[in-house]
Formats: structure tokens, C-alpha cells, sequence
């Protein structure tokens, strides 16, 4: 059988020097979540092998958090786990303005990033990721907030989440620093990124993915099916068969649809349990054909691939 190979190995986040195992952690504490709870889920993290966690300032949606307190509670969670933080990169997204807005001017960037500094109690973190498209800044505005955080020695690394192929073009076409990152949406009922060409562009020059929402936000996991759409129910379906005859949940299977595309893409996973957390390496024993994986991708898009269909 002609299975798709998936590697535990550190991925290279472009040019940057720096390297990342192929696990992440989106970092968005349940209302509520204590101290306690969260260094449980950070260690569990840890022992799963997750390579980095990402944070935001501003809250997540229906949260009643201020703004920062994810970043408060992550960075204490860190000073009291310290192997936990040794093992993972911290990553910070920054360009969300309280408001809600989005703000990419340099001096707001830089700005903002200091402010999460603070909050995280550290002096500088591993990447900082512009995370939404700023349509009134300039591309050459957001070349200058990220050359002066490189060269501040604020992050190591800069990358983007979120931004199409035309902006960036043109920020390729101002930055004098290279980029590490292209975090964009990718599962399994959502493989759209696939036909948008970011995972060829990322390719191209080089950048890191990070896969965001390899579960579809929650509809896919093992739960029940939430889907809604014929489409969905049918890839769930394609996926508990892979899922049962490997011994593996659907979660993983999903993860290692994502994972097993040549951009080596890194899943980054939403959940803040700590069980969830630990069985996210599951990935890495699922064994997919090429026809396992375009028989998912035939499931999520509703319709056969050409030609595939001629010998069925």
C-alpha cells in the first residue's frame, strides 16, 4: 500500500533558524479556567510533544475576559510549568485591537506587542504572527513593524495568519526580513486553502504552515455528529471507517489528513483538555493511502475528483 508518509520531526519556520515539532497549541482558556486547570492542560501539552503555543490578547468571542487575560494567565502558567515552557515556542498574535479592530500600523503593532510582553511577563517570545489583514494599513507599514520587532529582539521570528495570496504578494514586496509563518484554516470540511493556492505560494517561498482548526472548530472530534451539511456527515463517515480499521479516533485521522500534505503543515489545536491535549500525537500513528486521503477530500467537496471516478 502506497502510504503517505507522517513525520514527528521539527519543522523549519522558514528562514528564521528556528524549528518547530509539528504539534501547536492554540492557547484560548475556557471562562473561568484557573491557574490549576491550565497547568495541567500546559504539561499534558508537553508530554503530547506539541512543539508551540500560540496566544492572543483579545478575548475569545462570547468571552466576558479583558482584554489580555489569556495572555496573564498563559504566561503565569508558563513561570510555574518552566520544563513545559522550555519544550514549546511561544508564539504571540498580535493586530486585534481592543474595539474589536484591526490595526496594523507600525507604531500600534509594536505597541501592542510590548503590551503582551508584559503581560506574559517575558522579554521577548519566539514568533509573533500578525493575525488578520489590515486593509487601511500599507504593506510597507507592516514590513517596518515587523523589521523593528526582529531587530528589537522583541521576537525571533514573524509570521501572518489569515491572509490571502494578493496581500501577500504584496507584503513579499516590502518586507526586508524574512517571514516564518502562514497560519490558514485547513480541515477536512474546510479544504478550501487546497484550490486558493496559499499552500503552494507557502511552498514557494519557503514559509511555515500552521494548519488552524484541523477539527473544524469542534465538528469534527470524538463526539457526537454536530455537522449539519450532507457533505460533512458523509466525511465524518469516511473518516470513523479509517478511524476503525486503524484503532484511532476520527480526531486523529482528521489531524493526519491536514498533516500529510507536502507543505508538512503544523495542525494547531483549539481544545483546552487536557485528555484531548495528550491523544493529539495519535496523528502520527495513522497510516493514510492516497486513495484513503482524495477519498476525504471527494467526501468534503460533495462530488468525485476527475478521472478518479473511472475505474469505480
Amino acid at each position: 500500500m502506497d502510504v503517505l508518509a507522517l513525520s514527528a520531526d521539527p519543522v523549519p519556520l522558514g528562514a528564521s533558524g528556528l524549528s518547530c515539532r509539528p504539534l501547536a497549541w492554540g492557547f484560548r482558556p475556557a471562562p473561568g479556567a484557573g491557574l490549576a486547570h491550565v497547568r495541567v492542560a500546559l504539561a499534558a501539552a508537553a508530554e503530547a510533544g506539541f512543539g508551540l503555543v500560540a496566544v492572543a490578547g483579545h478575548p475569545a468571542p462570547g468571552s466576558r475576559d479583558p482584554f489580555g487575560a489569556a495572555e496573564t494567565l498563559l504566561g503565569d502558567a508558563l513561570k510555574a510549568e518552566p520544563a513545559a515552557a522550555d519544550q514549546m515556542l511561544l508564539a504571540v498574535r498580535g493586530g486585534i485591537m481592543p474595539g474589536p479592530v484591526y490595526d496594523s500600523r507600525a507604531e500600534s503593532l509594536v505597541a501592542a506587542l510590548d503590551a503582551s510582553l508584559e503581560r506574559l511577563g517575558r522579554a521577548a517570545i519566539d514568533l509573533f504572527i500578525l493575525q488578520r489583514a489590515d486593509w487601511l494599513a500599507h504593506p510597507a507599514e507592516v514590513a517596518e513593524a515587523f523589521a523593528t520587532i526582529l531587530a528589537s529582539g522583541r521576537a525571533r521570528a514573524v509570521g501572518l495568519a489569515h491572509h490571502g495570496a494578493s496581500r501577500l504578494r504584496a507584503l513579499f514586496a516590502h518586507v526586508t526580513t524574512p517571514l516564518a509563518s502562514l497560519e490558514i484554516p485547513l480541515s477536512a470540511l474546510d479544504p478550501g486553502a487546497l484550490a486558493e493556492g496559499l499552500l503552494d505560494l507557502a511552498m514557494e517561498t519557503g514559509l511555515a504552515v500552521v494548519a488552524s482548526a484541523p477539527l473544524a472548530e469542534g465538528q469534527i472530534g470524538d463526539r457526537p455528529d454536530f455537522a449539519a451539511s450532507v457533505t460533512h456527515r458523509a466525511t465524518l463517515r469516511a473518516l470513523d471507517a479509517i478511524a476503525g480499521q486503524q484503532g484511532v479516533g476520527r480526531a486523529a485521522v482528521a489531524a493526519a489528513f491536514v498533516a500529510a500534505l507536502p507543505a508538512r503543515p503544523i495542525p494547531l489545536f483549539g481544545t483546552q483538555d487536557p485528555a484531548e491535549l495528550r491523544g493529539a500525537a495519535d496523528l502520527f500513528r495513522v497510516r493514510l493511502s492516497r486513495a484513503d486521503w482524495y477519498r476525504l477530500l471527494e467526501a468534503s467537496l460533495g462530488h468525485r475528483l476527475p478521472a478518479l471516478d473511472a475505474d469505480r
